[in-house]
């Protein structure tokens, strides 16, 4: 009985938003702790925020090369790019109130109202996130040869590395092999009731044709283009935001950018609070930067990358429905 209860509080919403919340407050605490809040908020208003708009047109710029890069993945399909785009706001927008992953589900179930299944969208997100961790083991590389790193991000590159590999390994394997599992499972399913055969055999199927892209050196082509194009916007928005406060580092804008995908990965809170600050006062701290000053440049650069999905949604939705 107690068991029973265990598990029926280990996976209520509560449970999950009070962990949540738990975390938020460790970090914030550990982040506040021994900080000059009043340097912070004078680096904040001596900002040039001109370099701080170039950033936002920077991030902006990216939501374009990630829906330019989905199509790609789902070149079976006749998805729109201006669905895909409104479809990957959402879903960014949604993960800002839940997690990355949320944001992902949330974003596939948009797009699958519109162009495509839900299942073949899912699909095609999980060749996307292979494209990016693809992007951070090479931006790992490149950290190591060229600036400072610490251990913890020599072992990030490793373990990187490894899940790439098993990712790659696992994907090219469902697809040589995507016949013989799918009559593996259907024998399996026999045993099973059939609604659960049913329900499940053709979502799996609809997402195996999402890792399709794969296949084509084409849609490879031009997602691997399109992965350039999103990164590199990233690397310098990043070192636009880093102008605004007087730090003139490539590197550094490159360590933020793999740091803040580790980061994210790693502790999936609600819009990264707290850890997308830690993350910059730590990354940061490499470069010789003060904490107050790289947490003054981690608040202003949140502000960049959350702003404008959550000013663009409504944006395009209300379009959508004049044109409609």
């Amino acid at each position: 009985m107690n068991t029973i209860r265990w598990r029926k509080l280990s996976t209520s919403p509560w449970t999950r938003w009070g962990v949540t919340l738990g975390l938020l407050a460790l970090v914030t605490f550990s982040l506040a702790r021994d900080l000059d809040w009043h340097a912070v908020w004078q680096a904040v208003h001596e900002a040039d925020y001109r370099w701080v708009a170039l950033g936002m047109l920077a991030i902006v710029s990216t939501f374009f090369s990630r829906a330019w890069r989905w199509q790609a993945l789902l070149h079976r399909t006749s998805a729109r790019l201006r669905s895909l785009l409104m479809a990957l706001l959402v879903g960014q927008a949604a993960g800002l109130i839940m997690t990355s992953q949320g944001g992902y589900v949330v974003r596939a179930m948009w797009l699958n109202e519109r162009e495509t299944g839900a299942a073949e969208a899912l699909g095609s997100i999980a060749v996307e996130k292979l494209w990016d961790l693809l992007a951070l083991l090479v931006c790992g590389l490149l950290l190591l040869w060229w600036g400072p790193t610490g251990n913890w991000f020599r072992r990030s590159t490793g373990g990187t590395a490894i899940l790439l590999a098993i990712g790659t390994a696992g994907v090219w394997a469902g697809l040589h092999w995507q016949a013989t599992l799918f009559n593996l499972f259907q024998r399996l399913f026999r045993h099973l009731p059939p609604a659960w055969g049913a329900a499940m055999l053709p979502r799996a199927q609809r997402m195996a044709q999402g890792l399709d892209s794969l296949r084509h050196p084409q849609a490879s082509l031009r997602a691997f283009a399109g992965t350039v194009l999103t990164w590199g916007l990233g690397v310098a928005a990043n070192w636009a935001v880093l102008q605004a406060f007087g730090i003139h580092s490539w590197s550094a804008a490159l360590f933020l950018q793999a740091a803040l995908m580790l980061g994210g990965a790693a502790v999936p809170l609600p819009g990264r609070l707290g850890i997308f600050e830690g993350t910059c006062v730590a990354s940061l701290a490499l470069y010789g930067i003060p904490p107050d000053l790289a947490l003054a440049v981690g608040l202003t650069l949140h502000l960049v990358v959350m702003g404008p999905p959550l000013l663009m949604v409504p944006l395009l939705q209300s379009s959508t429905l004049k044109a409609g």
